[in-house]
């Protein structure tokens, strides 16, 4: 089986948890005979050299895998944000390395979305991955790292844009893999269960390495209760709520120590540790440790008695397992994957809830009752458990039953069932005489076969504009006429005498890609909840050749998305729609200069339709001197804007009484 792991966090590198279960998933599945390839950021190739460089790579590195470094632009290049930017590189990089096709599985993170582009490519039947599984797994979004950190910033349009691509690919991914307990309970409270993909459990593996360390007869039955937090200080993981735990304990006999590094998660921005010390107030007691190089961490948890887990909300972190490789319990808040993972009285203890009060009645506990503190360990419990939690045979078992029963979703091909239902072609036409015929050139080289093409003239009648004359008689297409009333009526009386199932309204100075409309076709065809399907297009000049003077080119999200509010993110007018959607009563503004077409695929937002895009440059757009979006559209933005919001509101309300 080819796997293509997908992770900017990575291990040794960096990156935590997630880092940490990329690599040990990479070692297990290569070393069962797996044909797997890591792709992470370029920021670790230097690293990645250094150890590879060194004497002994294959200590720190999974030794049977192959490694891909992605692209990291700064700037988003076009893109939205960096992070879209670099969604769209890992796409890029799982096609070149599979050119005859993508991989068996593609799993990628849910955090930071990088998968939002592979998640549109299988959404929309792209061929360069068609027959691959696209996962995401479950470790713990930035939008709910946000959330429990204190300070979700929705005010700005980037941090907003970052969640959409994090809540595309949870919806569209072919599958969801969580390791157990709360996780995808906690996922569907948050995200809505409708708004998820199906859901595969799988846990997360551990290393066993040489074996499981037995210490059951090294329990220190004298002398204070010794704990231990590891992880970043951060709000997220309740450390805050511990110092206020221990700080309130009545019993001295404790000792405390808190090994994790710094983060700007307290009140206003502020350093967490610099909170966390005011909070100890200098208490011997209680000692902080910045960092303990990876391969001392065992050591460290074995010179202590419980590993503490303050979490307000946790998935499946492997410092409770490797805590519990070293036969040390944890005491754990109720959430998450600690539901599963921790067995009170066996390998650990849960809090009453997530409250610092509820902590310290734990510890409380713990310190009365020390015989009852010490029996997991004496027992063996915490290590016995981790077999049953967490062995790699297991999980390389169950991504074998994965790749076997959940085989890619096909891509369904209905035109080869029945007859290709008509597409109509709407041309609004003003003035363009230089380019409409690349424009309706555009349209007759289109692999898809029942196209019919209709050009709008919209009042524009002079020496020039005789150039539809003569296309009618050298292409299959009809020309319409009407006083001048602008784009959208144009539009509007194109679509009102068009014949087709799907409508595409397209510029007449714009051209679309040869298997444009079939591949909008296929798309829809396959999913009748669709109202539309368009793709990224590209920046060409007056000439017809690629510019960015403006950037590459537009990569839209959809309109499924809340973001359709703020910008036109939903795509160009380019797209292939269905014509139930204008009889609906849904159509272009008349009133609007500009940007009619986002006011459109706002409307249909609003009314529950959603469209798709392609990630591919399927269309070009030409960028001229005196465009519309130039002269008119880019200056009056916030004018617009506002306009548009007018009008949709203006639509939603009843203006006279029923009874009238």
């Amino acid at each position: 089986m080819q796997v293509a792991l997908v992770s900017r966090s990575l291990a040794p590198f960096g990156g935590g948890g997630i880092g940490e279960y990329v690599d040990t998933t990479a070692r297990i599945l290569s070393g069962a005979g797996h044909d797997v390839t890591i792709f992470t950021t370029e920021g670790h190739r230097a690293a990645y050299d250094e150890l590879r460089a060194g004497g002994d790579p294959d200590r720190l590195l999974a030794p049977a895998a192959e490694y891909v470094f992605v692209r990291d632009a700064a700037w988003p290049e076009g893109f939205y944000t960096p992070l879209h930017r670099y969604s769209s590189a890992v796409f890029d990089a799982i096609v070149d390395r599979y050119p005859g096709g993508g991989p068996d599985l593609i799993e990628v993170s849910d955090y930071l979305g990088e998968g939002f582009v592979l998640a549109q490519a299988r959404a929309t039947h792209d061929p360069r991955v068609a027959d691959s599984l696209l996962a995401v797994r479950l470790h713990t979004t930035a939008e709910l790292c946000a959330v429990l950190d204190g300070h979700h910033d929705t005010a700005e349009f980037s941090n907003q844009v970052d969640d959409e691509l994090e809540r595309f690919a949870l919806r569209h991914a072919d599958l969801l893999l969580w390791p157990g307990g709360d996780v995808l309970g906690l996922y569907e409270r948050f995200y809505g269960a409708e708004r998820l993909a199906p859901a595969v459990q799988i846990r997360n593996p551990l290393l066993l390495g040489d074996g499981l360390p037995d210490d059951t007869d090294t329990v220190d039955r004298a002398g204070p209760l010794k704990l231990l937090y590891i992880g970043r200080l951060e709000r997220r993981k309740g450390v805050q709520n511990l110092l206020r735990a221990v700080t309130a304990l009545g019993d001295p006999a404790w000792r405390l120590t808190l090994l994790g590094g710094d983060t700007e998660t307290a009140p206003l921005g502020g350093s967490m540790r610099s909170q966390l010390e005011l909070m100890a107030a200098e208490d011997e007691r209680i000692e902080f440790l910045d960092h303990v190089p990876r391969a001392q961490l065992g050591d460290v948890i074995s010179r202590h008695d419980v590993v503490v887990l303050p979490s307000l909300w946790e998935c499946w972190p492997y410092v409770a397992l490797e805590a519990m490789r070293r036969n040390r319990p944890v005491l754990a808040t109720p959430t998450g994957g600690f539901t599963e993972l921790v067995r009170p009285g066996v390998n650990g203890w849960f809090t009453a809830d997530t409250t610092a009060e509820a902590l310290s009645d734990a510890i409380a506990q713990l310190l009365a009752d020390r015989e009852a503190a010490r029996r997991p360990r004496r027992e063996g419990g915490p290590r016995d458990t981790v077999l049953s939690l967490a062995h790699p045979d297991e999980v390389v078992e169950r991504y074998a039953t994965l790749h076997e029963e959940r085989r890619p979703r096909p891509l369904r091909r209905a035109r080869a069932a029945r007859p290709a239902p008509l597409v109509s072609v709407v041309i609004p036409y003003y003035g363009m005489s230089e380019f409409i015929e690349d424009t309706v050139r555009s349209v007759v080289a289109q692999t898809y076969p029942e196209v019919e093409t209709l050009i709008v003239n919209d009042g524009s009648f002079g020496e020039a504009d005789r150039i539809l004359e003569e296309l009618a008689v050298r292409y299959p297409l009809t020309v319409l006429s009407q006083p001048n009333a602008g784009l959208g009526a144009a539009r509007n009386f194109g679509v009102a005498q068009a014949r087709g199932r799907y409508v595409l309204p397209l510029d007449a100075d714009n051209m679309i890609a040869p298997a444009f409309i079939e591949r909008c076709v296929d798309v829809l065809e396959s999913d009748r909840r669709l109202a539309y399907v368009t793709s990224w297009s590209r920046y060409v000049d007056e000439r017809g050749e690629p510019t960015d003077e403006l950037s590459t080119g537009y990569q839209p999200l959809g309109n499924e998305t809340e973001l359709i509010v703020r910008d036109n993110v939903a795509g160009d007018a380019a797209a292939v729609i269905r014509h139930r959607i204008f009889d609906l009563g849904f159509a272009y503004s008349q009133d609007l200069t500009s940007y009619e077409d986002w006011h459109f695929y706002l409307e249909l937002h609003r009314a529950g339709h959603h469209g798709l895009v392609i990630p591919e440059r399927l269309l070009d757009y030409r960028v001229r001197r005196d465009s519309m979006i130039r002269e008119i559209g880019l200056p009056q933005t916030a004018r617009l804007v506002a306009e548009i919001n007018a009008h949709v509101l203006e639509k939603e309300i009843a203006w006279t009484p029923r009874n009238v």
